[in-house]
């Protein structure tokens, strides 16, 4: 059966729960997970502010924990949970921001050294990130992309490039990327999913529905798009890829680049009512054309939907899709997905393989190791998983071409390092016949998200006995600098173990008309130091005072929309699946309700205590047409949001009838009548999300209804009335739940 479903090893332990995972260039595992004791039912430990690391050893399978523990700039420790990470070209990783606690991220960078074991701080983010993503470019450096920080949980939209002279004993700071003609940037999700394109754009292409383009250099020099303003800054030019996935809006799922350019976005969210768990729905976006579309069919979809899962890319091009729950909400532990499936190439079609024996949903990893097996580890440390669900252990899953019979390809000798575009040789074992050899980029996985994986075939190769003369990859593009697993397979796709391999370009490491530039650092909360502990002094950051930023934040950017409206905005009460609040999962809702065509603007920061949005619409003047809008909005974030209602503020005459109130607002010389009703819990679009429930109402709330009444009673028939409540449309009309109210004039002048 193995030879047709793979097999399972049975489960070892590891030292900690392998929340994230990065396969080293010594062919070792760097993993670390949320905090030192993932049995513990002490909730503050969820916040712990350090990081115990370890490197599991795929010989002994036994891990050793890093000769010291990561530390920010200022000397305290950190915790690098929930933070982005990829290999850089000398084969160091790149790890930035991490955790103060959910939603607020630390402004942290690091980077790890497998040759010494050993974490080192570098200069500061421009403000802290959580969930961001992490992508090593062609040229060396490495790009940043959003992530939250601070108390409002705010994403932070402003994308920073490393250098790559990571090796520097004075290190160099940030550059951030600024777009002149779009202030404030797209508005995207935690984690990203993003590629570089063969042309050397990069995309991203996830989590929501729309794919964006961002080109960081010119296309006929080469070098980074800069403006005189900037002084010397990247600018970075956003455009839409104008070609959006059927599935929509679809998070805590993976995308893959399984082939040159050839990237393919498999299942995740939440689908519609009727069926409110993940999709099994897989599209497909093909980089090499030159209108790329996204694409699909059922022929190409999972056997089984899932959610909170793993995508890896095998040796033979064929992508193994790991863990996950089939169950609807965040992390429906009720129903996690052992089976698992291979996805071929040649077919396009899914098969079911061997099914793991642990629950690897939310936290879960996988990494294609050396030998062509893949490690599944992890799962749990939050999204209702107890002490039981933090699974410290591991598994190994051997695909079907190491069980088809007959030894193995073998490479007996390789290069440890080679050079773009020239020919490599490669010695095999004595009887070895190769007809494919695959080159694939060491993982580094969290969140459902292999930020450092790709795959291509190195084509064009010469085999002479057990001699291999191999062309290397010769476009940066299509495989950046850094470590690959050289993989020679069979005729029948047996692949064999990898070799680790370096690549390397002539190329300066940074352009020239791009010097480094510090960034800013974000200003220590009073309560929180730079790197959230106060277990060890610290010491005063060495870091050169950075001009201020060029690009707005969102927060400054919400501010200036709010100066611009004469008007109070309209309310929208919101519920994202995703446990962290509005805040932090505001992306696709903030995309979904820029598409309702009666908007015209939305704030891109929510509130994130009562998980309410602001938005303005084209005619202040016109009730939204509250069907259409709840219509738009589901369309586009299927159950991965739900719109509980608005809230507007009108301005009228108030009007009585037999047993009624109600408001006459004036509209283009006539008027529109709006029944008033008394508010109560039921029409309550506030959502405490710490608690997961309606926000309370006050009895002044309840009673706001009545008082207007009492209130105009007194003073006569009032002229002009301001009222703030939950709009509703029904059959007979408009109904305005009243929250508050203002009396602005009555007539006897008051």
């Amino acid at each position: 059966m193995a030879e047709s479903i793979g097999r399972w090893s049975d489960p070892f332990e590891l030292s900690n729960v392998a929340v994230h995972a990065t396969l080293l260039p010594n062919g070792k595992v760097l993993y670390w997970g949320r905090r030192e004791n993932p049995k513990s039912t002490d909730l503050a430990t969820l916040d712990e502010h350090f990081t115990k690391a370890f490197v599991w050893d795929p010989a002994t399978k036994t891990s050793i924990p890093t000769a010291n523990e990561p530390l920010g700039i200022d000397g305290r420790p950190v915790n690098l949970f929930c933070a982005g990470h990829s290999l850089l070209p000398d084969g160091t990783i790149l790890i930035t921001g991490g955790h103060v606690k959910d939603g607020w991220g630390v402004n942290q960078a690091c980077v790890y050294n497998p040759a010494t074991n050993t974490f080192t701080p570098k200069v500061p983010h421009n403000k802290g990130r959580w969930y961001p993503s992490v992508l090593t470019l062609p040229d060396g450096r490495a790009l940043v992309i959003s992530g939250s920080y601070d108390q409002s949980f705010t994403v932070n939209n402003i994308p920073e490039i490393w250098p790559s002279d990571t090796g520097s004993a004075n290190p160099t700071a940030w550059v951030e990327v600024t777009d002149p003609l779009n202030q404030q940037g797209p508005v995207f999700p935690l984690y990203p999913r993003m590629h570089v394109a063969p042309n050397g754009r990069i995309i991203v292409v996830g989590p929501l529905a729309d794919s964006f383009w961002l080109d960081l250099k010119d296309p006929v020099t080469g070098i980074d798009i800069q403006t005189p303003v900037s002084g010397g800054a990247v600018v970075g030019r956003w455009s839409s890829a104008g070609t959006s996935r059927k599935a929509m809006f679809r998070d805590y799922c993976p995308s893959v680049m399984y082939d040159t350019g050839k990237i393919m976005y498999i299942g995740g969210g939440l689908t519609v009512e009727s069926d409110p768990g993940p999709t099994n729905e897989v599209e497909f976006l093909d980089l090499n054309v030159d209108t790329p579309k996204w694409t699909g069919s059922a022929v190409t979809n999972m056997k089984v939907p899932r959610r909170q899962f793993n995508a890896t890319v095998l040796p033979d091009g064929s992508v193994l899709v790991t863990g996950g729950t089939k169950g609807p909400g965040f992390n429906d532990l009720s129903q996690p997905v052992h089976l698992s499936e291979l996805w071929d190439p040649t077919t396009g079609r899914w098969t079911e393989m061997a099914s793991e024996s642990v629950n690897r949903c939310y936290h879960g990893t996988a990494l294609l190791l050396p030998d062509g097996k893949v490690l599944s580890a992890g799962g749990g440390e939050y999204g209702g998983a107890g002490p039981d669900q933090c699974f410290t252990n591991a598994q190994l899953f051997e695909p079907p071409y190491l069980h088809k019979g007959g030894s193995r390809p073998t490479i007996t000798a390789a290069p440890s390092e080679i050079a773009y575009g020239k020919d490599f040789s490669v010695t095999l074992g004595s009887s070895d016949t190769i007809s494919k050899i695959s080159w694939v980029r060491l993982g580094s996985v969290t969140h459902c998200r292999n930020m450092n994986q790709s795959l291509m075939f190195l084509t064009g190769f010469r085999q002479t006995g057990t001699n291999l003369t191999v062309p290397a990859p010769a476009n940066t593009n299509l495989s950046p600098p850094g470590h690959y697993m050289l993989f020679a397979l069979d005729p029948n796709g047996v692949p064999s173990v990898a070799r680790i391999i370096r690549i390397f370009s002539s190329v300066p490491p940074r352009l020239e008309g791009t010097p480094a530039i510090p960034s800013p650092c974000e200003p220590p909360a009073a309560e929180i130091p730079l790197c959230c502990s106060s277990d060890k002094p610290a010491t005063a950051p060495d870091v050169t005072p950075p001009p201020p930023s060029l690009q707005p934040t969102l927060t400054s950017h919400t501010q200036s929309i709010t100066n611009s409206h004469n008007c109070p905005p309209m309310v929208v009460g919101l519920t994202p699946s995703c446990p962290y609040g509005l805040g932090p999962c505001f992306a696709g809702a903030y995309d979904a309700l820029c598409k309702i065509p009666d908007i015209e603007i939305v704030c891109p920061v929510p509130n994130q205590a009562e998980s309410v949005a602001y938005v303005y619409t084209k005619d202040a003047q016109l009730l939204p047409r509250i069907g259409v809008w709840k219509e738009e909005f589901s369309k586009v974030v299927n159950k991965s949001y739900e719109m509980l209602g608005i809230e507007v503020v009108l301005e009228g005459v108030v009007e009585f009838g037999l047993g009624t109130i109600g408001l006459s607002i004036e509209k283009y010389g006539g008027s529109v009548l709006v029944d008033l009703k008394p508010f109560g819990k039921e029409r309550q679009i506030r959502w405490d999300w710490e608690k997961g429930v309606l926000k309370e109402v006050k009895k002044e709330e309840e009673n706001a209804a009545r008082r207007l009444r009492e209130e105009v009673d007194e003073k006569g028939v009032a002229r002009n009335v301001k009222v703030t409540g939950t709009l509703e449309s029904g059959v007979d009309g408009n109904v305005l739940y009243v929250r508050e109210f203002e009396v602005l004039s009555g007539d006897d002048g008051a």
